[in-house]
């Protein structure tokens, strides 16, 4: 009888001994777990780890949530000014500016007439309509418009380009001593630019060519 209690009772120690030890392996390899979660959670907090790009929350449609990156290229942007000028074209909270102009003069458009969609918000002759922030579009006919297009960006606004021009310190302060355009359309023939000797703003014809300084929304 007392041989079958001793096994019994080895048994019992041998099964807690085991189970101890499944614990002990459990604890560890979640305090492992745990390390490493912290260092990614970390690496989207510690702005030293993250430079130039900044990561943005998305809501993929069913509750759950992906990190969606936005690089901005430090050599050919102002990514620190991000917060400088307010975006209003609406994509984005503000707008990042190149940090040089495009290297020849640009036409608004090849033709005086008409910006309708899908290039222009609105069909047609409308004073304050603005060229899309869709690069997905073709914008083959708004030379200005297609530069911006093929280094990731977009033309400012009207608004946007007149913020552009008073914080101008903040955005190397490199600027030519003459017109830019923006995106806004005044009329059939005509768009709005920016004087940046003395910045007042004025229209002229889509076919003239004038500097183009580049924007992104953010």
């Amino acid at each position: 009888m007392w041989v079958q209690r001793l096994k019994s009772k080895k048994v019992k120690i041998s099964l807690a001994v085991v189970i101890i030890v499944i614990l002990a392996v459990g604890i560890f390899r979640w305090r492992d777990f745990y390390a490493l979660a912290e260092s990614v959670i970390d690496s989207f907090t510690d702005e030293s780890m993250v430079a130039d790009t900044w990561n943005a929350t998305v809501d993929t449609g069913n509750g759950e949530l992906k990190q969606s990156e936005k690089s901005c290229e430090a050599l050919d942007w102002f990514c620190d000014e991000a917060d400088v000028c307010a975006n209003t074209l609406g994509d984005g909270d503000y707008i990042i500016v190149a940090q040089a102009d495009a290297p020849e003069t640009k036409q608004w458009k090849t033709d005086q007439s008409n910006c309708d969609r899908p290039q222009c918000g609105v069909d047609g002759e409308q004073n304050g309509d603005d060229l899309q922030a869709d690069n997905t579009i073709s914008f083959t006919d708004y030379p200005a418009r297609d530069y911006c297009d093929s280094i990731g960006g977009r033309l400012p606004t009207k608004d946007e380009l007149n913020c552009i021009y008073i914080e101008r310190a903040s955005f190397g302060d490199n600027f030519a001593a003459g017109c830019y355009w923006s995106s806004t359309e005044y009329s059939t023939t005509c768009a709005w630019w920016q004087y940046f000797s003395s910045g007042y703003q004025l229209r002229s014809d889509k076919t003239g060519s004038h500097y183009v300084r580049c924007v992104r929304g953010w």
